[in-house]
């Protein structure tokens, strides 16, 4: 309703459309107010479609122009000048960014450069020392409390500065990342370090040029004399040369810094349980998987195992020993010392995987792969969904729980290959165990433990209640509960994803809204490969050409073209209806002239062709709209009376299976029915 213009980019064409919004406003904003302004409008119009810098106060715009051979777009709409009060007041509070929109991709930004930053607090010299002395809360409170506050929400900070509120991340205590559109650290992921260097010595390099290294630059230097005059860097620092030189001497000599008492016994006490599962070799072997989020054993111990799996009975088998080497301790400080020391053991097998993937031969294979090995078509979103799912699931690794809420459900015969083909690319991290009645509790989130890539099978003939089910579980990020045998329920972040498949060959998807999360494929199983054949050198090459693509920031989730294919195959991966034919003629049937004064049983005949009489009635005009009453009572005969919400949900698939019909959009009061939700032809 407000006045605004539109206009083409120097950059803009038909095939890649650039265009600039401009919107008159009742009054000036302030710097503050124009991040959370555009974003509420953007919101309202579409918040995918805008550049995520769109909102920064300090964004110039070119004047309009075009190149010679260019197409130039201009578009103006009459109205009142856009009042910012008013959409300021659509929040609870404009200053809490927290509250503010941003569009799908803004997230994955900040998660992908977590991904990319090193870990500061392994990292060597003085900003590691810095950083391990310092978390971010502790280095704004004693180097910038006149900057930030702590907001009301927790894990977030307040720019004194600004009017708006709840503007700085935390992110696990080791980086921070600012939305105050007037903060010096603005849309920067920052340390510890960092974060007070931005903010103390940021004029020292006003004329330095930008690609001066960082160790190079006059705010770095100053930071670092800030950083090893403070007292807390020099204690962190003489704390670990002298955990250093303690741990080369307990590595020689171990043993001798065992604790005993007047008889020589070995002193039941935490100290040395703890020595004894450090230093022994025969030990060392007990990790902690944190794939599976359990205790593992990675090589040899000196009792028989089947397997890396941690059992009831390696803790009897633990205690056996240390009892007959060392002596008795009790069971309180083996429940510490071994998660303790195991845990310091922590590794990821995956990531390890990942870590040791040999370099891409840049022969392309991941775009392709369902259309080499199992016939799938060869078309863009083929292509995408196999490429989109791998690189989520090397992402999940990467960054656990980060957003991914599809599942690519490979729909063919039985026998061409769909679970031989995923779990040969989950390889040791593949299960099929997960069914559709875990989802319903915690029995599905304790079964993805441990796995990457699990197979949900036989998806046809699933009940609506089924499906609500299944979407919900593929939303979720984060599973928070109690193991069987844990002491407190904890989060576990996804580190998997989800594969899909079936034999259907009448489609299996029934609810007509809810299939944005299913990516279907056909897979006839036509393919020039067999999965079977798929060796193992071939499926690193997979997964590395997969990491280059993750690394270059390939996005999760389809754009509006692969969206718009999306919705054609999920439409045909619709549980067909046997009386769609008869629907179909019916919508295409033409209507005699007084068909709104015809009774129900005079409509009946007409359309069944059983009308009484020489002078039949012709068919002149075909419908402008219909509603499922109608084609339950006129159509399939039956009572008005009848008609249940299971029965319209049935008739709303096919709706949507024959295509063509824009669903319940409006309201209409039609001849014998009344008011009803009508379905219009598309334009």
């Amino acid at each position: 309703d407000f006045k605004c213009c539109i206009y083409s980019t120097h950059k803009h064409t038909p095939d890649a459309p650039r265009l600039r919004l401009i919107i008159p406003l009742k009054r000036e904003v302030t710097e503050d107010e124009y991040p959370a302004l555009g974003r509420m409008v953007a919101k309202e119009i579409g918040i995918d479609l805008f550049d995520d810098t769109t909102y920064e106060p300090s964004r110039l715009m070119y004047w309009p122009s075009t190149p010679s051979d260019g197409e130039f777009v201009f578009k103006e709409k009459d109205g009142e000048l856009l009042d910012p009060d008013i959409y300021l007041s659509k929040y609870v509070d404009w200053r809490d960014t927290s509250m503010w929109p941003v569009s799908s991709r803004q997230s994955e930004v900040v998660q992908r450069k977590i991904t990319k930053q090193a870990d500061p607090l392994i990292k060597e010299g003085v900003i590691g020392a810095f950083c391990r002395a310092y978390n971010i809360e502790e280095a704004i409170e004693e180097f910038l409390p006149d900057v930030y506050e702590p907001s009301t929400m927790n894990g977030r900070f307040d720019y004194i500065p600004a009017d708006s509120s709840a503007g700085l991340v935390i992110y696990d205590g080791k980086f921070a990342y600012s939305h105050h559109a007037t903060d010096p650290a603005c849309g920067m992921l920052l340390n510890a370090f960092d974060l007070v260097r931005v903010h103390k010595f940021r004029e020292l390099d006003e004329k330095v040029t930008e690609n001066a290294p960082p160790s190079k630059l006059p705010s770095f230097r100053a930071m670092t004399d800030l950083a090893l005059e403070d007292e807390r860097v020099k204690e962190q620092f003489a704390e670990e040369r002298k955990a250093q030189a303690e741990k080369e001497f307990i590595d020689e000599d171990w043993e001798k810094q065992l604790e005993l008492d007047k008889t020589g016994t070995v002193k039941n006490t935490l100290r040395n349980l703890i020595l004894i599962l450090e230093n022994d070799p025969n030990l060392k072997s007990i990790v902690f998987n944190q794939l599976s989020d359990s205790l593992e054993i990675k090589g040899d111990v000196p009792w028989p195992h089947p397997s890396k799996f941690w059992r009831d009975a390696d803790d009897a088998q633990l205690i056996s020993y240390i009892d007959t080497h060392y002596g008795t301790f009790s069971a309180r400080n083996y429940d510490v010392a071994v998660a303790k020391v195991a845990d310091d053991r922590s590794y990821h097998p995956i990531r390890e995987f990942i870590e040791a993937l040999p370099e891409w031969d840049k022969v392309p294979r991941v775009d392709t792969l369902l259309i080499d090995y199992l016939g799938a078509s060869d078309n863009p979103y083929v292509r995408a969904v196999t490429r989109k799912t791998l690189c989520a699931a090397i992402s999940r690794v990467l960054t656990p729980g980060i957003k991914f809420d599809s599942m690519l459900v490979l729909n063919g015969p039985q026998g061409v290959g769909k679970s031989t083909l995923i779990a040969k690319l989950g390889g040791d991290w593949f299960s099929d165990s997960l069914s559709l009645s875990d989802t319903k509790d915690k029995t599905a989130a304790e079964k993805l433990q441990g796995y990457w890539i699990l197979e949900i099978g036989e998806l046809a003939g699933l009940k609506k209640a089924e499906v609500e089910t299944l979407r919900s579980f593929l939303s979720r990020q984060n599973d928070i509960y109690r193991a069987s045998f844990g002491k407190r329920a904890t989060p576990h972040l996804r580190q998997c994803v989800f594969f899909g498949t079936t034999n259907a060959e009448k489609g299996y998807l029934r609810d007509t809204t809810g299939n944005r999360r299913f990516w279907p494929v056909k897979t006839p199983g036509n393919g020039t490969k067999k999965s079977w054949q798929l060796e193992q050198d071939e499926i690193l090459q997979i997964w590395a050409e997969t990491l280059t693509f993750v690394k270059a920031g390939e996005k999760l989730y389809l754009d509006a073209s692969l969206e718009k294919l999306a919705k054609e195959e999920q439409r045909e991966a619709m549980e067909s209806d046997e009386r769609e034919g008869l629907v179909r003629e019916y919508l295409d049937m033409l209507l005699p002239e007084d068909w709104d004064t015809m009774d129900l049983y005079e409509r009946r005949a007409y359309i069944n062709g059983t009308e009484f009489g020489e002078s039949k009635r012709v068919g002149v005009w075909k419908r402008k709209s219909v509603s499922n009453m109608e084609i339950w009572c006129e159509c399939f005969g039956k009572d008005r009376a009848n008609l249940r919400r299971v029965d319209g949900n049935e008739i709303s698939a096919i709706m949507a299976s024959i295509g063509g019909w824009t669903g319940l959009v409006k309201k209409e009061r039609i001849p014998l029915y009344g008011p009803q939700w009508v379905y219009v032809p598309k334009e």
